[in-house]
């Protein structure tokens, strides 16, 4: 989950970059800035993809291991970042923000257990991270005037409907649930990891004896 490998299935994935914006694509991922309606169209853009690519990723990985339990969390974890991107598409950063604390927790458990996290996690935390800085760029952003001109959400490929129409029909209606879910998520992973860190170090150190 390097820059290059978020950059290539963003772009395979239909994301365009117009020439109004003010960032490059590197840029635009580590280090977003927002200056106009354009920079704020494709930070919602590519924060959609990023959180796509980062879930589907996920799944990918916890299927290979054969395990069915884990598959299914993975599942509901992964569905928890698609339904966040549409939320960071439509500017809210606080589903961003939920999105990297998901995965950030998922990032400790794994050390919790021994495995200490590689370079595809480093990356994918650092532009998950990013993506939050981005949306609540976007969030604040104000245009110049009412009828400043803005670049059009098109309805026409797939890809149109995925990432420019159905963010704005449906996350009205999903955001709340989203929160209860990624609230559950973030608390099953909070007692996952402090029952996985009190069984590998507590009685060692002889906590609460």
């Amino acid at each position: 989950m390097t820059a290059h490998s978020i950059l290539f299935a963003m772009q395979t994935l239909g994301l365009s970059g117009e020439s109004k914006r003010t960032d490059g694509r590197l840029k635009g991922i580590f280090w977003p800035t927002v200056e106009n309606a354009w920079d704020v169209n494709y930070l919602g853009q590519q924060g959609f993809w990023i959180c796509v690519v980062v879930g589907l990723f996920q799944l990918a990985v916890s299927a290979l291991s054969g395990n069915l339990l884990t598959t299914a969390i993975s599942a509901v974890i992964a569905l928890t970042y698609v339904i966040g991107g549409m939320g960071v598409r439509e500017a809210d950063w606080p589903a961003a923000a939920l999105v990297f604390v998901i995965f950030l927790f998922g990032l400790t458990y794994a050390i919790a257990l021994g495995r200490m996290p590689g370079l595809l996690d480093i990356a994918a935390a650092a532009i998950l991270l990013s993506n939050v800085r981005a949306a609540f760029l976007a969030s604040e952003w104000k245009p110049a005037g009412e009828g400043e001109d803005r670049p059009t959400r098109f309805n026409e490929t797939f890809t149109d409907k995925l990432v420019d129409y159905l963010p704005q029909k449906i996350w009205p209606k999903l955001k709340v649930p989203f929160f209860g879910l990624a609230a559950a998520l973030l608390l099953l992973e909070l007692l996952e990891n402090g029952y996985t860190i009190w069984t590998r170090f507590g009685p060692g150190l002889g906590v609460f004896h």
